[in-house]
């Protein structure tokens, strides 16, 4: 007789890993959105004009990404790695502060690239965690 109760851990610990990967990979895209895209803009007035960000974007991303990044954060809390969901909190705060804060575009930038490294931080050690062997087999 098949276990159930163990084929539904398996396919939740697959969940959480894919929820996981997607939210490193939303967190390193959001850093290089920060870092390289207004190098780009400044350096091309053209590019500038044609690409025409609404500030809204950002206010999405975050209200896209951060009930995620809060799923797996909670999740990691209740694990005992409190340490991991203060550094996820941490950034997914900067990343609103970022939004909310009149501060200059250097401000803004700098704000949500330590969020975004911080929230990064948080799921890759959120990972590492669960699969204490996964990176020194691989």
């Amino acid at each position: 007789m098949p276990d159930d109760s163990r084929d539904a851990e398996d396919s939740a610990g697959k969940t959480t890993d894919i929820a996981e990967g997607l939210a490193i990979a939303a967190s390193l895209l959001c850093l290089a959105h920060c870092l390289i895209l207004p190098v780009l803009l400044a350096s091309s007035p053209a590019v500038s004009r044609a690409l025409d960000l609404p500030f809204d974007l950002h206010l999405w991303i975050v209200l896209i990404a951060g009930p995620v990044s809060l799923w797996l954060l909670v999740s990691a809390a209740r694990q005992q790695r409190i340490f991991v969901m203060a550094a996820g909190l941490a950034g997914l705060g900067m990343l609103v502060l970022a939004l909310v804060l009149p501060v200059t575009e250097t401000g803004e930038i700098a704000i949500s690239s330590m969020g975004s490294v911080s929230l990064a931080f948080a799921h890759v050690s959120n990972w590492l965690t669960r699969h204490p062997r996964a990176y020194l087999d691989a």
